[in-house]
């Protein structure tokens, strides 16, 4: 009868979502003199998502662009960054630095390595005083940009490879150009709506002569789907006024997400990956007419959706690197790929090569940026970007109170809100691994904190021994399959010292501190099986990393004052 009266609290919850909310009117004046001040980390970075570098006389200047964290640069090659573009969307997939002129530089916004949880973008800027100031000069609804091209010798001619909607159809995707420096654009590689821009790259001794990767895609909540009719290969030897689709020596059937890369000191040399049945990596000779496969390689052939770089070394047309899961290596033009990079965080996303001494690189990662002066055999980690993407925060009542939070592929962290001189990256320390989530502090011991990370597995951790122990429900006999979102629902009670609740399709209880759990609800979610195949999902190449599990709980409140009240999304 007890439990029977508890879910009855919990059905009313949940009914109760549906009311009318009341929005209460806040006076601007209230926090409108706040400000926000960094406590780090950058002891880890967060996920790079583009970059330039160029040098000035002797300095290296480095613009790098993050998934979520806006764009930096760097004057000293890359001892110290700083942000340039706080004002404006902090989403970005593109920087490009004028090859006439190192203070104009072009970002194309909305990250393009389309995970479930990318951000959106909001058109092309530009800055001609090296980020002091920018004008955004449109392509506002193309959602992501991938790359952007200057004309190696008309700055006001540029090329933008626009990616568009990840969750539905749109129109402005594809590659534009513009001839005005920015102040109007022409759609000149438009296949239809749901098929955008994968990749462009520009022969810099024949401007004219231009390769484009078109891609169809399309993402749900509870499925991607890479692939389709749309998907395709092209080159222009007009500027793009005319393209031809090149098929010869590529797969047949449908195509999924191109790269396309020249080979600045050979340009009838270019390399391409294409996402098919039989995904590949090829090599043309003659101007991108014809196509050869090369070696197999997982290193280089792995998710091909969310990995799909390529970039050619400067001096050596046969020195290619993949940059993927880690990044693969070619010295021979495809014949034979080893890995680099091995000792840098994983899940890599942009690379530059310095064309000055191409034994100099520098890697963004999900983990921040590294460099190299020795052809990637060793790496520095360059801890001063602090961009650490946390998909949850919390706190204790510690004096000074510590935040704790779950960041995107780097784990749970936790540090303090202040500290005799600021707070530095040796004040944070890693208590989670995986993609964290939620972290928190047990409300009767401030040494006990409960981490999450993705398809809702727990431990339940005590700070000053290390000492840690799995706590995630597992099936009992007779039990369906549980699901877990990636983001699973994890909550403390504000109540009670000794219970914490996780959520599957069902709310999960424990009364002492994760050591056993009871099922306390039915299944809250539709069960729909149509959303639920998500061995299935990512079109051509099947891809289950557990971020499209659905039918599941996101969210558990429980009503503070009132223990058997539950809310729960």
């Amino acid at each position: 009868m007890r439990q029977r009266k508890a879910w009855a609290s919990l059905a009313l919850a949940i009914g109760a979502v549906c009311a009318p909310a009341y929005t209460a009117e806040i006076d601007s004046n209230t926090f409108g003199g706040l400000e926000a001040r960094s406590i780090g980390p950058a002891v880890m970075g967060g996920r790079i998502a583009a970059m330039d570098a160029v040098w000035i006389d002797d300095t290296l200047t480095i613009y790098v662009g993050t998934a979520t964290g806006g764009l930096w640069k760097s004057d000293d090659g890359a001892t110290t960054f700083e942000p340039i573009f706080d004002k404006h969307t902090m989403s970005i997939g593109a920087v490009t630095i004028d090859p006439n002129d190192p203070e104009t530089v072009w970002v194309g916004t909305g990250e393009a390595w389309t995970r479930n949880s990318v951000s959106i973008g909001d058109g092309v800027y530009k800055t001609t005083d090296g980020g002091e100031t920018w004008t955004k000069l449109g392509l506002e609804d193309s959602e992501r940009i991938v790359k952007i091209l200057v004309h190696p010798e008309e700055s006001d001619t540029v090329y933008v490879c626009a990616t568009g909607h990840l969750w539905d159809a749109n129109e402005e995707r594809g590659v534009y150009k513009t001839t005005d420096g920015g102040e109007t654009w022409d759609a000149i590689l438009q296949v239809d709506a749901d098929t955008g821009c994968s990749d462009l790259t520009m022969d810099a001794q024949e401007p004219d002569h231009l390769y484009a990767g078109m891609w169809q895609f399309r993402r749900e909540p509870w499925h991607f789907t890479s692939g389709g009719p749309g998907s395709g290969l092209y080159r222009s030897e007009d500027g793009g006024e005319t393209w031809d689709r090149v098929t010869a020596g590529l797969p047949e059937g449908e195509l999924g997400r191109i790269a396309v890369a020249v080979a600045p000191s050979r340009p009838s040399v270019v390399y391409a990956t294409v996402e098919a049945e039989d995904t590949g990596f090829f090599r043309s000779a003659d101007l991108g007419k014809t196509w050869e496969r090369k070696a197999h390689s997982s290193a280089v052939e792995g998710r091909p959706f969310y990995f799909s770089l390529i970039v050619v070394d400067p001096k050596d047309h046969n020195r290619v690197y993949k940059p993927g899961g880690t990044t693969a290596l070619t010295t021979d033009g495809g014949e034979v790929f080893t890995t680099i990079a091995n000792s840098t965080h994983s899940d890599h996303h942009a690379l530059w090569v310095d064309p000055r001494n191409s034994r100099h690189l520098l890697l963004g990662t999900d983990g921040g940026l590294y460099e190299s002066n020795d052809l990637g055999r060793r790496w520095t980690f360059r801890n001063s970007i602090p961009v650490s993407q946390f998909y949850q925060v919390s706190f204790d009542m510690e004096r000074p109170y510590n935040v704790y939070g779950g960041l995107q592929d780097n784990g749970t962290w936790y540090g303090p809100s202040s500290a005799n001189g600021g707070v530095q990256n040796k004040h944070w320390d890693n208590i989670g691994s995986g993609d964290g989530f939620h972290a928190y502090v047990d409300r009767g011991d401030s040494d006990i904190v409960y981490v999450e990370w993705q398809g809702g597995r727990m431990q339940r951790m005590r700070k000053s021994t290390g000492e840690v122990k799995d706590i995630q429900p597992l099936e009992r006999k007779g039990d369906p399959k549980y699901r877990f979102n990636w983001n699973a629902g994890m909550h403390v009670s504000p109540n009670r010292d000794d219970t914490i609740y996780i959520g599957g399709q069902f709310v999960f209880r424990s009364r002492d501190r994760g050591d056993s759990w009871e099922k306390i609800s039915p299944d809250l979610t539709t069960d729909d099986p149509e959303k639920q195949r998500q061995g299935e999902s990512g079109g051509l190449t099947i891809d289950n990393s557990t971020a499209e599990n659905h039918c599941s709980i996101y969210r558990i409140a429980e009503e503070p004052g009132d223990e058997n009240v539950l809310w729960v999304g």
